[in-house]
């Protein structure tokens, strides 16, 4: 049987990105051969020196799961969130992506579909749900836990013990100090220190961070 080809969700900066990182393994990885992007904008590659090109729409009811497995190139939490729930209902596999220069620790769980890019720590008794991105330079300390469809920017930092619910977005260069609990929806924004509980459906921004929204 064939080996399954990898679409990436999305075509926009992240997905470029991701790209960029299978160009190196000459478009492979764990034995899947990358094969295109789905994404709603069918020019949203215009201009890049890309040679792949935008397959379909970003919700794809014409792909064969037995033929296709799916990348998340999306930072959006809550369309990650719907994009998973829309293709699971037709039985596709999501993959996880882990970049080769990536630390992961002892006891280290992941859930389906993460991505992990280059440089990325995970320490050790850590818990990640499926579809989180860690981008580049983010750490996650011991014993953290983070829920389904977080996005880690660059350089974030979670520390020990903390708990982040589903679908937190944390900007850029953002940190939450130990043993804090951040709530469902929760949106950090870049550079902001997260110092104490945060309720779900919460803008944060600052240092310390203040709710905004």
């Amino acid at each position: 049987m064939k080996n399954k080809m990898i679409y990436l969700l999305g075509a926009g900066g992240f997905s470029r990105e991701l790209y960029s990182y299978l160009e190196r393994t000459d478009f492979t990885y764990n034995g899947y051969v990358f094969g295109g992007f789905l994404d709603d904008n069918e020019y949203a590659l215009e201009g890049y020196d890309i040679s792949h090109v935008v397959k379909g729409k970003l919700k794809s009811e014409d792909l064969n799961n037995e033929d296709v497995i799916l990348l998340m190139g999306v930072a959006n939490c809550r369309l990650k969130n719907q994009l998973y729930d829309f293709y699971k209902a037709l039985k596709f596999e999501f993959l996880t992506y882990i970049h080769p220069s990536v630390i992961l620790g002892h006891n280290v769980d992941l859930g389906e579909g993460c991505v992990l890019a280059p440089n990325a720590v995970v320490t050790t008794n850590v818990s990640i749900g499926k579809l989180c991105t860690l981008n580049a330079n983010s750490t996650v300390g011991h014993d953290a836990t983070i829920g389904d469809f977080c996005t880690l920017s660059g350089h974030c930092d979670v520390t020990g013990f903390v708990t982040l619910d589903n679908r937190v977005f944390m900007g850029s260069h953002s940190l939450v100090i130990p043993s804090t609990i951040v709530g469902a929806d929760v949106v950090i924004g870049a550079g902001s220190v997260i110092i104490s509980k945060v309720k779900s459906g919460t803008t944060m921004f600052g240092n310390p961070a203040k709710k905004i929204k």
